[in-house]
């Protein structure tokens, strides 16, 4: 149960703007439909709500009955009001830091639900707390478009490094050679900015789930443009791709349909084996899919995209986010 009235305004908030609901869209987009006699202006400011910004920003001034507030989330600056008005903002003073969210009205930013403020003191704690949401949750970060470019540049230039280390993008290796492989590559990675730098901590690259590391064989992949991806059992796919016969058992089957059906893995491993050997791709295929006659050659793309259609639209986004000096540092300065 929510007792505190600001943590059920925010509740509130977050369900009408930001939950999708069973039949699709949110509760906002549901009254729009419902409500066509809207005038335009009223039904564009409603649909402009559907932008909604949560960040940890930091007071930069105020310009008459807004404040401005850098996001040090994604780098950019709210010219942002409220529907209380400049009072609002009284208490708020120049490098103080609020936490929040804020929606689109028009050219400008306008609070939604409450923000939490706090001294500029909490500074680097603030800052830190960013730097994880950043890496949490990249799609926020990448709201700034020179970020986004920024982080693809840097993982074009990862693959290559990639490439040049390990001879290919994608590589199978017994699961418990998985960190060493990993640490191997972002040493690699480290010593083309600092030749003497030092190999990262293995603890710190979040690879000790037990499905990974106590796998047979994980296909490491480098996914361009995106970065690491990891496949457990990938062997068996590999297996299935030389003698399609073993598609009849349900291990094989069922490890090429989770590589084929889920919409979060790269289309690109499906392609490297297909390239082996297309006429191996025809049976495989057709005998998965139950499709006598099937041709990857011109079937084989439009399969891909029906499954994994955020690689062909433009949303998938780099899972590494590029930190500024500032978020960097103080993330260091954060861990023990």
């Amino acid at each position: 149960m929510v007792t505190d009235e600001a943590e059920f305004t925010m509740v509130l908030d977050h369900f009408a703007l930001q939950h999708e609901l069973r039949s699709g869209g949110t509760v906002v987009e549901a009254f729009v439909t419902a409500n066509p006699e809207l005038p335009d202006v009223e039904r564009d400011m409603l649909l402009d709500w559907r932008d909604v910004v949560e960040g940890i920003f930091e007071v930069r001034g105020k310009d008459r009955d807004a404040v401005l507030l850098f996001n040090f989330v994604d780098e950019l600056t709210y010219r942002t009001r409220s529907t209380l008005g400049r009072k609002a903002f009284t208490p708020l003073r120049k490098s103080m830091i609020v936490v929040g969210r804020v929606v689109r009205v028009d050219s400008d930013w306008v609070v939604s639900g409450n923000l939490a403020a706090f001294p500029a003191s909490a500074r680097d704690q603030m800052l830190a707390a960013a730097a994880q949401e950043a890496m949490r949750n990249p799609a926020a970060a990448f709201r700034n478009p020179e970020k986004l470019a920024e982080a693809r540049r840097l993982m074009t230039e990862q693959h290559d490094l990639f490439v040049d280390l390990f001879g290919a993008d994608l590589i199978v290796v017994p699961g418990s050679e998985v960190p060493g492989k990993v640490t191997e590559f972002y040493h690699h990675v480290a010593r083309q900015v600092r030749p003497d730098a030092g190999p990262p901590d293995p603890d710190r690259l979040g690879l000790d789930g037990e499905e990974l590391l106590s796998a047979e064989h994980v296909a490491i992949h480098f996914v361009p443009g995106e970065g690491l991806s990891f496949y457990p059992d990938f062997h068996l796919v590999e297996e299935a791709f030389v003698n399609p016969a073993l598609l009849s058992r349900r291990r094989y089957r069922e490890a090429l349909t989770d590589l084929l059906r889920d919409p979060d893995t790269s289309p690109e491993p499906l392609r490297q084996l297909a390239a082996r050997d297309q006429s191996s791709a025809n049976v495989v295929f057709g005998k998965l899919l139950k499709r006598k006659g099937f041709r990857w050659d011109t079937e084989g793309e439009a399969l891909l995209r029906r499954h994994k259609p955020g690689y062909f639209d433009g949303s998938q986004l780099p899972r590494t986010v590029p930190l500024s000096k500032t978020l960097s540092d103080a993330l260091q300065r954060s861990r023990p």
